[in-house]
């Protein structure tokens, strides 16, 4: 129920209330606003700087939009089952649009520019990142995947070299170090997180954000993140499609 677009608009405090909001859509619409101020740890005037930017005349506009959003779910079959599938709805349906694709270029130009495409992450991310590189090597695309964040990064020879490095959280304390090695060593580095006010978003020369829920296992390990993974694989496959059309063009002129 979200405009992506407009999520990207969101400052750190107010893409805080957005991740609650997300995770707690059902607490929503029987808070006040102070209630959700204190368990957000902002103030209201946040809160309504975050209705404005989503839309909403207020804070009641807001709850009403939240309960007749759950309303119209009510007869979902699916979505009972896997929450997930409403907000990867959305983002595909999104990332199809006209300005969605001007969020893109500047990701799909440090690709066509580079030498050799690198892939990092750890745990799903890293394996993503193995998924990643084979589908730009099937594009034509000279790229490979570091699925050892510790892997030592060389302080020469990245300089034609783009690091696209992957992180639900974008705080993991290995992968910002190997961030750091990668600037140091010349490359560019282009970050794919959930969160664009992380730290690896924010260490980036360019970042793409999905904004999906936060989950973590409710049936075995709590701290396991489970955040899916739907927009990572969407966005991995249209840069790829996107860059090797560029790179086609670039060797028929």
């Amino acid at each position: 129920m979200f405009d992506l677009e407009k999520v990207q608009s969101l400052n750190e405090l107010e893409m805080l209330v957005y991740h609650y909001i997300l995770e707690h859509m059902d607490r929503i619409p029987k808070q006040t606003i102070r209630q959700l101020s204190a368990d957000c740890h902002v103030s209201t005037s946040t809160i309504l700087r975050f209705c404005s930017k989503m839309g909403f005349d207020g804070f009641s506009e807001l709850k009403y939009a939240i309960k007749k959003d759950a309303e119209e779910k009510k007869d979902a079959s699916f979505e009972q089952y896997y929450t997930s599938t409403i907000h990867v709805d959305s983002f595909l349906k999104r990332i199809n649009q006209q300005t969605y694709y001007e969020t893109l270029k500047p990701a799909i130009a440090l690709i066509s520019a580079a030498r050799h495409v690198v892939f990092s992450g750890i745990g799903t991310s890293g394996i993503l990142g193995s998924y990643g590189s084979r589908y730009f090597a099937n594009m034509g695309i000279n790229a490979y995947s570091i699925d050892d964040p510790f892997t030592p990064i060389p302080q020469r020879g990245f300089e034609n070299t783009l690091a696209v490095i992957l992180s639900v959280s974008g705080e993991t304390a290995e992968v910002i170090k190997q961030v750091t090695n990668f600037k140091r060593s010349s490359a560019k580095i282009l970050s794919i997180t959930n969160n664009e006010h992380s730290t690896i978003a924010r260490l980036a020369d360019y970042n793409i954000s999905y904004y999906m829920p936060d989950e973590h296992s409710v049936y075995a390990d709590p701290f396991i993140n489970i955040t899916t993974q739907i927009p990572v694989i969407a966005l991995i496959e249209l840069l790829a499609h996107q860059a090797g059309k560029n790179l086609a063009n670039e060797q028929s002129e």
